[in-house]
């Protein structure tokens, strides 16, 4: 009985003294599932809780996984640190820091629309900057043409029941890339071919938003309802799309007419079909590691 204590007791103090000697075990440990990096554009404004929100979705779907943050726009980023003494991450910084910490293995899902400018030089090439790090990477929203479907299918739920005398707008942010372009194009065709009066249109880029306006017009309708197609609805949406400026899209839509008008004044990031169709992005992503 006493040798049996005795070797109970060394195996304990064996234990305790590897786990005390040994932090870089603890590291190894903790590091052993790939980290996930959620990239997004990023804001200035009170929308930043549609991050928050999504955060808490992808933490239900992927317990027990490290999730960390980066954001992909300078201008934001020095924004929120000039004016709310915060600091915001980029891509980089967030990867070099979970290779510090252990990580050898990471996946990085973009909350970006399409795969435009932002997802090519901001994700795509500074994944490839950080040596002795493997890395998966969830694609955009609108990444094929299942990704288009589904994202039809999502925002349909938001739609007014009554299309004959309301029409939809969607404000997009646009793409300067053909790529990004080609896909917000794609989607306004997909809206077009399945409903009489929704309409796409970009901020800056393709499909314009000239041509939502006079789609608008010819449609004849008496309300419209105005809509970001964006994940937050940060300052685009406030003062581009309905802010009172004579250029804001409600605006240009009142000097046509006297529209019955409404604004919706949250983003895709939101809605629960399009935050399961970047979550099972993340989920394929995270099979290749």
């Amino acid at each position: 009985m006493m040798i049996k204590r005795i070797r109970f007791g060394w195996l304990w103090l064996v234990l305790i003294l590897s786990l005390l000697g040994a932090p870089g075990a603890l590291k190894a440990a903790a590091a052993a599932k790939p980290a996930i990096v959620l990239a997004a554009f990023g804001t200035t404004t009170a929308a930043f809780d549609t991050y928050q929100h999504f955060e808490a979705q992808a933490k239900k779907r992927f317990p027990g996984y490290e999730i960390r943050w980066a954001f992909t726009s300078h201008k934001v980023r020095h924004k929120v640190a000039r004016e709310k003494g915060q600091k915001l991450q980029d891509l980089g910084t967030t990867l070099r820091e979970l290779k510090a910490a252990g990580y050898s293995r990471v996946v990085i899902q973009s909350l970006h629309i399409v795969p435009g400018e932002e997802w090519d030089k901001k994700v795509v090439q500074v994944s490839r900057e950080i040596p002795g790090l493997q890395v998966a990477l969830g694609k955009p929203l609108l990444s094929s043409q299942k990704d288009q479907e589904r994202v039809l299918q999502a925002v349909a739920q938001t739609f007014p029941k009554d299309l004959k005398n309301t029409a939809v707008v969607l404000m997009a942010h646009g793409s300067p890339v053909p790529a990004g372009e080609k896909a917000y194009l794609a989607f306004d065709r997909l809206l077009r071919s399945h409903y009489r009066n929704v309409f796409l249109g970009t901020v800056e880029g393709k499909p314009t938003r000239k041509e939502a306006m006079e789609a608008v017009k010819k449609a004849k309708v008496a309300n419209v309802v105005l809509m970001p197609f964006m994940f937050v609805a940060g300052e685009h949406v406030a003062k581009d799309m309905l802010g009172d400026d004579p250029e804001s899209w409600k605006s240009e839509l009142l000097k046509q007419k006297a529209y019955h008008l409404e604004g919706v004044k949250k983003g895709l990031g939101y809605q629960e079909g399009i935050i399961n169709i970047y979550l099972d992005h993340l989920a394929q992503a995270l099979q290749t590691l």
